[in-house]
């Protein structure tokens, strides 16, 4: 179990006003881009899929270090990684959004990343996708998780090799998925918090925790894992989340991580009108200390759901997002914050 140092004063998370039954029963889906194969080069290309607004808001390591235009790309490997938000004003609008079949005062922050699988039969690549929901009109959250198959195109997963408290549903196009709907909380702010995928493998088959944990004033609550999911396959040699800067995934997108500010499902865009959230994204290290990813863009590329009228900047060495003009660019190559 990890300390994670409070920051703020939230409501008591074991209220039970806190707690709000999650309504929406039907399928959540959090989609990828529609990737292609990639010929392999020097290293990958962050802007192969989204070069303007709106994009995917806020932090994304893609395993690149840019340096003035010298770019060196470097690799990660960990079982856990954890994503850390502070959020003081939170309200978004999206005029369009039922088209996509969600709540126009919806959005998402998502926290992505990828499990690499290498097995007797080939690589595999599975994106996992620990999600706060957001309704901003109401101040309720609701974590829900996704997880599809990044080895070919469409994503598919068979519902008989997938167990958890969720299950595997049909996302249209020949795609499946898998997903659960976790807890919803009514919140007020500031709100903090901390995104969990924890990972683990034997020779058949790969396990993910998904989890959070609220942090309030002095007091730390334990990290809540609300879905605990396996992945039956024969063969694996071996078994960890990945950022990557050498390599794309089999179906063509990025062995990256994420945590980035979005539309409220389905693909879908928003526009935020209020939005400050300061965020981190860190791994669990060879040592076993919580380490900063370091290189970090301002945006992310494997999600479908984007953002309009997100400004991200590094404030005293911090990300910060926050509404302005939108840019694709790199943020820092040193983040190396603790704010868990």
């Amino acid at each position: 179990m990890f300390k994670f140092k409070a920051m703020i004063l939230l409501v008591i998370l074991f209220l039970p006003s806190f707690f709000v039954a999650p309504v929406q029963q039907s399928p959540i889906f959090f989609p990828p881009v529609h990737g292609k194969p990639q010929p392999r080069g020097e290293y990958v290309n962050p802007f192969l899929y989204y070069t303007s607004p709106p994009a995917p808001s806020g932090i994304a390591s893609f395993g690149l270090y840019n340096y003035s235009g010298k770019v060196t790309p470097y690799v990660i490997e960990t079982s856990k990684v954890l994503g850390y938000a502070n959020i003081t004003s939170l309200l978004a609008y999206y005029k369009q959004a039922r088209k996509y079949g969600v709540n126009p005062y919806s959005a998402t922050l998502q926290m992505n990343v990828v499990l690499q699988v290498n097995t007797t039969q080939g690589t595999f690549a599975y994106w996992l996708q620990d999600v706060g929901s957001f309704q901003t009109n109401n101040d309720q959250v609701t974590f829900i998780d996704n997880i599809w198959n990044l080895t070919g195109n469409p994503s598919t997963l068979s519902s008989s090799a997938v167990s958890g408290n969720g299950k595997v549903a049909s996302a249209g196009s020949g795609n499946t998925f898998y997903y659960d709907v976790g807890p919803t909380f009514a919140y007020s702010f500031p709100f903090s918090y901390v995104y969990v995928v924890n990972t683990s493998y034997t020779s058949n088959s790969v396990t993910i925790w998904f989890g959070y944990q609220i942090l309030q004033g002095s007091q730390v609550t334990p990290v809540q894992y609300y879905d605990k999911v396996t992945i039956s396959q024969p063969g694996i040699k071996s078994a960890q989340i990945t950022v990557n800067g050498n390599v794309y995934t089999p179906d063509g997108l990025y062995y990256d991580a994420e945590l980035v500010w979005g539309g409220g499902g389905n693909g879908a865009p928003t526009q935020f009108t209020h939005l400050n959230s300061t965020l981190g994204l860190y791994y669990l290290s060879s040592t076993g200390s919580v380490t900063p990813i370091p290189s970090l863009y301002t945006f992310g590329s494997n999600t479908a759901e984007s953002a309009y009228n997100v400004h991200d900047t590094l404030l005293n060495g911090v990300p910060d997002s926050y509404v302005g003009t939108e840019e694709l660019t790199l943020l820092t190559n040193n983040f190396t914050a603790i704010l868990i």
